[in-house]
């Protein structure tokens, strides 16, 4: 904050000068107009009237000139890139020739993964790739509740496939992690846009752009967590589950434990968005457990199971499910963190600001 004088325009008017750093951030020049809206308080409000909600102020488009990317995996990360910075459009060309086969299948792959972007002009050599979906249709709340709820029924489908002894149920999870990740792109994508244009950020659900960063690391942790899962899914496939009927005590245990952790993605959902201070100093204490609980739990197979490659997938398993629990617990660490910025904000007094 800092102290403006008024001056004298003309016979009555009175002007003030308006931070030249907030000009140049805003993108705003001589002659430009501005909205002022009168606030509840008495105080005023400047938005710039041509703010636009597009990710991209440049009329140009990037040229990913797959000439030049041969690395394998190369392509793919610039178009994720592209998306992630809010960019609406580009072109993938080839100088030489026609787009290569592998290419072009890199390139279908990807973007079904990124919400919203199409292939909307394909010639031999050329490829103009579109962003269709506005990045403000959804709300960041809602796209961090979908999460939660996709990895709800991620680990629901573990379970069962662990103890119904179905294959099937592991491919399902593996399925639902694809749609966590086009949801934390869009989301990425969602706040980025925010960071360059602040004035998204009411009509994503923003309260305060200092949540851009806490967000941002919530979207991650959730689509680690997901990451998580698909990898006990992948390792659990590969197992012979018949040779686990001798290990039924610790496969009935790991179920419990898995039960658990549903729990506690329940509760984070709740704490998320009630701002529950209690609830997530109660899900950080279960995490801690669940922790205590993996390890003694895989002491447990090392000495019973007779076969070396269950055993190790089964650990593996543990740690997985304890790292998951953990990413988890970074949504209510945040919340505790947000908790402090408006104390008195259903807190029930634990904490309030001194008078």
């Amino acid at each position: 904050m800092s102290m403006r004088t008024l001056l004298k325009l003309g016979k009555s008017s009175l002007v003030v000068v308006l931070p030249k750093d907030w000009l140049n951030e805003m993108g705003l020049k001589n002659g430009d107009k501005v909205l002022v809206k009168q606030e509840d308080d008495g105080s005023l409000k400047i938005i710039p009237a041509n703010i636009s909600i597009s990710g991209s102020s440049n009329s140009t488009r990037l040229v990913v000139n797959v000439d030049k990317c041969k690395d394998i995996g190369l392509v793919t990360r610039l178009l994720i890139a592209n998306y992630l910075i809010g960019n609406d459009s580009i072109i993938i060309h080839a100088r030489r020739g026609g787009i290569p086969p592998n290419v072009l299948k890199e390139v279908r792959d990807i973007i079904s993964k990124l919400r919203g972007f199409e292939i909307i002009e394909q010639k031999p050599n050329r490829l103009l790739l579109q962003c269709v979906t506005d990045a403000t249709s959804f709300s960041i709340d809602n796209l961090i509740g979908r999460m939660l709820s996709l990895l709800l029924s991620m680990i629901d489908y573990l379970r069962r496939g662990l103890s119904e002894q179905k294959r099937d149920y592991f491919q399902e999870a593996i399925f639902i992690e694809e749609e966590i990740d086009r949801i934390y792109w869009f989301g990425v994508r969602q706040l980025i846009m925010v960071q360059k244009n602040r004035a998204l950020a009411k009509l994503v659900g923003l309260e305060s752009t200092l949540h851009i960063v806490g967000n941002r690391a919530i979207l991650k942790s959730l689509e680690l967590a997901g990451d998580y899962v698909e990898e006990m899914a992948r390792d659990l496939s590969k197992l012979d589950l018949e040779k686990l009927s001798h290990l039924s005590g610790i496969i009935g245990k790991i179920c419990d434990l898995i039960n658990v952790i549903e729990d506690i993605i329940s509760d984070a959902v709740r704490t998320y968005n009630g701002l529950d201070i209690f609830l997530a100093n109660a899900v950080l204490e279960k995490i801690r457990e669940i922790t205590e609980t993996a390890h003694s739990l895989s002491e447990e197979i090392m000495n019973r199971c007779r076969d070396v490659k269950t055993g190790v997938i089964l650990v593996k398993l543990l740690t997985r499910l304890s790292d998951m629990a953990k990413s988890i617990g970074t949504v209510c660490e945040i919340i505790l963190n947000r908790a402090m910025e408006n104390p008195s904000k259903g807190l029930q007094n634990c904490i309030y600001r001194e008078l």
